[in-house]
This record gives structure tokens, C-alpha cells and sequence, in this order.
């Protein structure tokens, strides 16, 4: 069995995380992507976790090994002219209509040497709100940042 064929139930369900404790996984707040992310393909489910304390930081936690979390924030917050132009076949993924409003994401890291904070503006995780399926794009020829330095304040 796939590493998240169970965490597909109607009802919530408990993950247990070092990290963050038990978390509640209600199913809107289940993101399901079909290919996975980058690097972690066999997991395909991921809960959206917003701890109140790290707000506006969130965390993709993947739902077949709690343990694996990226912690994600809204792409427009990182620059406010952040318009990527996304690919045809990720709507029709995303089961989106060009009317629908789609959320963008950017993944965080956390350069040890210099305890800064970047985020990836070239990969973004996209998520359909109305049907919670996501992918993340790796936009070619963009001049978007794969380590956008964030400032502090």
C-alpha cells in the first residue's frame, strides 16, 4: 500500500509528529498531490498545518511520515509582484478554471551559516482551494529566485 492511501478518509484523522505534537487532520485541510513534490514523490499527501505562533509560516506535513515537513509561506508575501505565469496542464491538474483563484505557495529554507531565511520564487506549491489538490511547478526560463533572501520586520 502507497505511503498515503489511508489518510484519504472522510473523517480526521490523528498524525503524530515530533516536531509538532499530535495534529488533527481534518480532511479541509488535506492537500493531495498526485505527483507528489519534488524530491518526495511517493508522498502524495500532505496536511496544511498553521501553527498559530509561526503565522504567516505554514507547514506542508506529509501524511505517510509525519516527520517530513516543509514549512511554506504565500508567495505574494515574499515580493508583492509575484505573477508567475503557470503552465496550462498544472490547471487542468489542479482541476482549476481561469477564473479560480489558486494559492501560491513558496518553500522556506534556513542557510545555517547565516541563520537567513530564503524562499523558493522558481518551484512554487500551487493548491486548488475547491478540489485541495496541489502540485509544485518548476517555472524554466523565470527570473524568479530559488533562494529569494527574506527580510526581517
Amino acid at each position: 500500500m502507497p505511503p498515503d492511501a489511508s489518510s484519504r478518509t472522510a473523517s480526521a484523522r490523528v498524525l503524530q509528529s515530533r516536531r509538532f505534537g499530535p495534529l488533527e487532520a481534518p480532511p479541509d485541510r488535506l492537500v493531495h498531490f498526485p505527483d507528489g513534490l519534488l524530491g518526495f514523490e511517493e508522498y502524495t499527501d500532505y496536511l496544511l498545518h498553521a501553527p498559530e505562533v509561526l503565522h504567516p509560516i505554514r507547514f506542508l506535513v506529509a501524511c505517510g511520515d509525519p516527520e517530513l515537513a516543509f514549512p511554506v509561506l504565500p508567495a505574494a508575501l515574499c515580493t508583492p509582484d509575484y505573477v508567475p505565469l503557470l503552465p496550462p496542464e498544472v490547471w487542468s491538474l489542479l482541476g482549476a478554471r481561469a477564473e479560480e483563484q489558486l494559492e501560491l505557495l513558496a518553500v522556506l529554507t534556513l542557510d545555517p551559516e547565516t541563520a537567513t531565511l530564503h524562499a523558493n520564487l522558481r518551484g512554487p506549491v500551487v493548491i486548488n482551494p475547491a478540489t485541495r489538490r496541489g502540485c509544485q511547478v518548476v517555472l524554466h526560463d523565470s527570473p524568479y529566485s530559488l533562494r529569494y533572501l527574506l527580510s526581517v520586520g
